[in-house]
């Protein structure tokens, strides 16, 4: 049920077996991210599949040292806290899948993004939940990696200055998907209930 699908996708940083992924899975979970709804029907996504070793452990180099250097403005709790969490599954993964923004994809008069200029990273956002909840559906787990500047990512990969990479995603086999999610395990943050973020008519009082 879609439902439980949604509360059973977690982003993954421990779990990859390595295992490889069956080809019709990855065009399916590919052709699910490719049908999502874009701005103008402008599909402004591209996917990078990155298997090759030396480019991950290179990307790995970069992500640790920015993972130091976020540690480097936590103190206290929060710094134990930090120096327990694993932040990426990037060797361990499969492969790995690059999302990127092209802003020119579809201009000059791309419907609808004339009033709001990031309605297009937003198409890409959407197309990225589609891959992790096929992913997720094909028994396949998802990790999001954040820990990277955009300019050595853009290097590293040859893209082009005016593409934006919007997402390193590792993807591949797991042992298992956790019932709770790492941050929360870990005791880094918490879920909001619902509830608390919920409001009728207009934004609440701050």
């Amino acid at each position: 049920m879609f439902y439980a699908l949604c509360g059973r996708r977690r982003d993954v940083r421990g779990q990859f077996t390595g295992e490889p992924v069956d080809d019709a899975v990855l065009r399916r979970i590919l052709g699910a991210a490719h049908a999502a709804p874009s701005v103008g029907m402008s599909q402004p996504w591209d996917f990078v599949l990155v298997r090759d070793r030396d480019t991950r452990e290179a990307f790995r180099e970069h992500v640790a040292t920015e993972r130091d250097t976020f540690a480097r403005e936590l103190s206290g709790e929060d710094a134990a806290t930090f120096s327990k969490i694993k932040i990426e599954g990037i060797l361990e993964s499969t492969l790995s899948v690059v999302v990127t923004y092209d802003p020119d994809r579809g201009s000059p008069a791309v419907l609808g993004r004339h009033a709001i200029a990031d309605a297009g990273l937003y198409s890409v956002c959407l197309a990225i939940q589609n891959l992790w909840l096929a992913a997720t559906a094909e028994g396949l787990g998802v990790g999001w990696v954040s820990f990277y500047r955009e300019p050595v990512l853009r290097e590293l990969l040859g893209i082009p200055e005016r593409v934006r990479p919007v997402a390193w995603l590792c993807l591949g086999p797991v042992t298992h998907l956790e019932q709770t999610p790492d941050l929360e395990r870990h005791g880094w943050r918490t879920r909001l209930p619902l509830d608390a973020v919920v409001h009728a008519e207009r934004y609440p009082d701050s």
